[in-house]
Order: C-alpha cells, then sequence, then structure tokens
C-alpha cells in the first residue's frame, strides 16, 4: 500500500482499496473511490457501498471499506439519510439501530462512522485532543439547513473545540458543475440568506445558476468556529471525474454510493 501526494491537504492512499484521506486528521478515515469492490452493471463498477439489504456484493465492499479503515460491519454506523440537519451522537450501544439522518457524531473509540455520496458533500471532522468525530452527508438542502455547523454543535456537547476541530471535505460536484434554478435559490433566501452568495447566474440562461456547495459548507464551518488552517476541501468534481467517482448528475441517475468514514482508533 502506498500513499500517493494529491492537493489541497489529500493523499490518495492505494492498494486493494483506493481512498483519499487528508493529512491533517490523524485518525482513521477514507473517501472511498469507485474502485477496489467487486459490484457490476448499472454503473455500479466496482465500490458500490449502498443500501446493503439484500445485496452480497454491497456487504462485501462494506467489509472491505471496514477493513480498510481496520473496523469491521458490525461496528458500523450508517443511515437513511434524508437530506436533512439532523444528526446523531452514538455511542456502541446503538450498534444495529436504524438511522435517519444525515451525520453522526461519537467519543467513544471503535465506532465507524459512514455516510453515503454521489454529489453530494461528505465532511468528516476530528478533534483528537478531545477525541470526537464527526461524518457528515451535505446535500443541498442539509447544507442549506446549516447541518455542517449542527455537527460542530454536537460535537463541542461532547467536549471538543472548533478550533481545533479538523474538517475535510472529500469529493462532491463542484460549482461550475451544479447548475440549479430558482426554486433552489428561493429556498436558500428562505433559510439562510448568507449563503446566496455563493449562488451565481448563470450567463446567457435567466433563470438558471451555479451553486457552490464547497464554499457553502465552508462558510457554515468557519462560523461555527473553525480556522482556516483546519479545513481541507478536495479538489476532485464527482461529475468532472465521474470514472474515478460515482455521479449521480454526470450518470443521470444510474450510478452506485460513495462512502466517507471515520473512527477513533
Amino acid at each position: 500500500m502506498n500513499t500517493v501526494p494529491y492537493q489541497s491537504g489529500f493523499s490518495l492512499v492505494t492498494g486493494d482499496l483506493p481512498r483519499l484521506v487528508c493529512r491533517d486528521i490523524g485518525v482513521p478515515h477514507g473517501f472511498s473511490t469507485r474502485f477496489g469492490g467487486v459490484s457490476h452493471g448499472n454503473g455500479l463498477d466496482s465500490l458500490d457501498l449502498g443500501a446493503a439489504a439484500g445485496s452480497e456484493e454491497v456487504a462485501e465492499n462494506r467489509r472491505r471499506l471496514a477493513e480498510a479503515l481496520g473496523s469491521s460491519p458490525d461496528r458500523m454506523f450508517s443511515a437513511r439519510q434524508i437530506h436533512s440537519a439532523t444528526v446523531e451522537t452514538v455511542t456502541s450501544a446503538d450498534l444495529g439501530r436504524e438511522f435517519a439522518c444525515d451525520g453522526f457524531v461519537t467519543a467513544e473509540r471503535g465506532l465507524l462512522l459512514t455516510v453515503k455520496t454521489a454529489d453530494c458533500v461528505p465532511i468528516l471532522l476530528c478533534d483528537e485532543v478531545a477525541g470526537v468525530v464527526a461524518a457528515v452527508h451535505a446535500g443541498w438542502r442539509g447544507t442549506v439547513a446549516g447541518i455542517a455547523r449542527e455537527a460542530v454543535k454536537a460535537m463541542t456537547t461532547l467536549g471538543a473545540s472548533p478550533s481545533r476541530i479538523a474538517a475535510a471535505i472529500g469529493p462532491c460536484i463542484h460549482r461550475e458543475c451544479y447548475e440549479v434554478d430558482e426554486p433552489f435559490l428561493a429556498t436558500v433566501k428562505e433559510q439562510n440568506e448568507a449563503l446566496t452568495a455563493f449562488v451565481t447566474p448563470l450567463p446567457h440562461k435567466e433563470g438558471h445558476y451555479l451553486a457552490d456547495l464547497v464554499a457553502m459548507n465552508r462558510y457554515l464551518l468557519l462560523s461555527a468556529g473553525l480556522t482556516e488552517g483546519n479545513l481541507y476541501a478536495c479538489g476532485f468534481c464527482t461529475d468532472c471525474a465521474s470514472e474515478v467517482f460515482f455521479s449521480h448528475r454526470a450518470s443521470g441517475g444510474k450510478r452506485g454510493l460513495m462512502m466517507a468514514g471515520i473512527r477513533l482508533p
């Protein structure tokens, strides 16, 4: 296994299961790619990490990811994601429960927190001193509702300090590829007007805009007390690099799901 430097504080770990890691998160973690699994067909090649129920291929893929992060599926938290700002604080007593949320926080060692994406924004957070980690799925609705800020709040409840938290924003759809419409802008204005600064008109196409989800989540994390020096955003756009990452837009919906995962060793 080798680590290949990339950019923006991220490196690519190569080997049986390639994944991106962030240099300032010193606990086991990673953002998966399309590679290293056993799933196949309908855009699912080869590391689809979607709903495991009824799929032996996905179950095997999840086992491989968990193993790569030093864990096992029976220690993994994964939710039915609902595009919300709901973050659950979990312990080992919650293993096996079904969750409907878009983020997890824990201060317990050995638990693997995961979120699934295929254009939405995956965020991993860690305060190593306090021993608190979080995994966040920030779709556009969750982003606008402030899930990144909610995760930081949940972490501080467990003793984390925003000034110590390192945050890694993983592969997601970037501004140049994320065209939105008037209803999108109206929702942003209604729920968090400050975020309209990151929605810009698309030239020569009235009523259409480009939205920067990465910048929105950076803004939310900074407003929650994180520092610029502890905040990293991956340079990969899932739409542009759909041969490497699953992308809902690039595939027309025929795609698998990636996972971002983190645990306290």
